[in-house]
């Protein structure tokens, strides 16, 4: 699968809070860098995602600009607004790093 396609699907995975396109999308070696200095991993989402779905039921995400094989894109779930910087290649997501108030 395209890099880009990669990068949709977790983009979707997100957007849906749905775990199983987010792993589906991600490397075996995928790292979330949350702001509070929290790494999580590929076998972390499935926790991660079920706190996320506590603030809303979906998250919209908005404003992406891609540059070669990094994303940055805005995003909202309930109160909270946030960024990721996004790095992504052919085997799907490696890594994302957050930052919200």
């Amino acid at each position: 699968m395209a890099a880009a396609d990669k990068l949709g699907g977790y983009a979707a995975g997100f957007s849906e809070l749905n775990t199983d396109t987010l792993v589906a999308n991600v490397t075996d070696d995928y790292k979330l860098l949350d702001k509070d200095g929290k790494t999580y991993g590929k076998g972390d989402l499935p926790g991660y995602l079920a706190e996320l779905r506590k603030l809303g039921d979906k998250m919209v995400i908005t404003d992406v600009m891609v540059d070669g094989d990094q994303a940055w894109c805005k995003w909202q779930l309930g109160d909270i607004v946030g960024a990721g910087l996004i790095t992504f290649g052919d085997e799907g997501v490696s890594q994302e790093q957050l930052f919200y108030v």
